[in-house]
């Protein structure tokens, strides 16, 4: 972060820019710098991803948050970061560690005919038992996915015993165009939308706890053991 805040204020360019420009494929010693932060190599870039925005704990009482209907809360689903992105008709999968990992997940090769094209997709990448019961999904235990992580080749029974799904979180880019600048809300709405044009059993919007105060909402918290969740995410709905 430190590095990317001292390019921007270089370049004149903002953060945000200078931190997407810096993300995906590129060899340091085939690029020029200035070649790289060009608008020019990050639109040839099919593959490239945004920044990942991470989760970090609340240290003081989460009522200090404010209003509770400023606040999106989700189950923070114990997976592997990722994002999946159609651009040119190709399909790219990326790790939060900034990994593109397409062929370790085959399944995701469906995604190819039903993503529109110029979209981005933010989420977690989780092994899930199937089939799911009405709509609903269960997490396998972390150590599931693990199996699957640094092999070169799936096999067949790996593939059974450890199926891989993606609990959609956010949408980052539609029809090409960048839209974080929405509000989380907005993107919310239109996620909602795409998730549901989609015909594939293991790809899950992630689910808004509903809660009217910040006691309903620590009590629902004590849930997240039996839901297979780490705890909860709370998201700013203007953010």
């Amino acid at each position: 972060k430190m590095m990317v805040n001292a390019i921007a204020k270089t370049t004149n360019v903002s953060p945000s820019i200078i931190a997407h420009r810096l993300m995906g494929d590129w060899d340091p010693e085939a690029i020029t710098f200035n070649e790289l932060l060009s608008t020019e190599h990050s639109a040839a870039d099919n593959s490239k991803p945004y920044p990942f925005y991470l989760s970090y704990a609340i240290e003081n009482d989460v009522s200090e948050l404010g209003e509770v209907n400023e606040w999106q809360a989700e189950w923070k689903w114990d997976g592997i970061r990722g994002q999946m992105i159609k651009r040119n008709n190709e399909l790219f999968v990326w790790s939060r560690g900034e990994e593109l990992m397409t062929e370790k997940f085959p399944e995701y090769n469906h995604f190819k005919d039903q993503l529109p094209e110029g979209t981005v997709i933010d989420g977690e990448i989780i092994s899930l038992a199937t089939p799911a019961d009405e709509g609903i999904f269960k997490p396998l235990p972390f150590a599931a996915l693990q199996t699957r992580i640094g092999r070169k080749n799936i096999t067949p029974k790996q593939l059974k015993e450890a199926p891989v799904g993606f609990i959609v979180y956010d949408l980052l880019e539609e029809n090409g165009e960048d839209i974080r600048s929405l509000p989380m809300e907005e993107r919310r709405k239109k996620l909602e939308m795409m998730v549901d044009k989609i015909d594939l059993p293991f790809i899950h919007l992630s689910p808004i706890i509903h809660f009217q105060t910040w006691d309903d909402l620590k009590e629902i918290r004590k849930q997240s053991r039996d839901k297979g969740s780490e705890g909860i995410m709370l998201k700013r709905k203007s953010s």
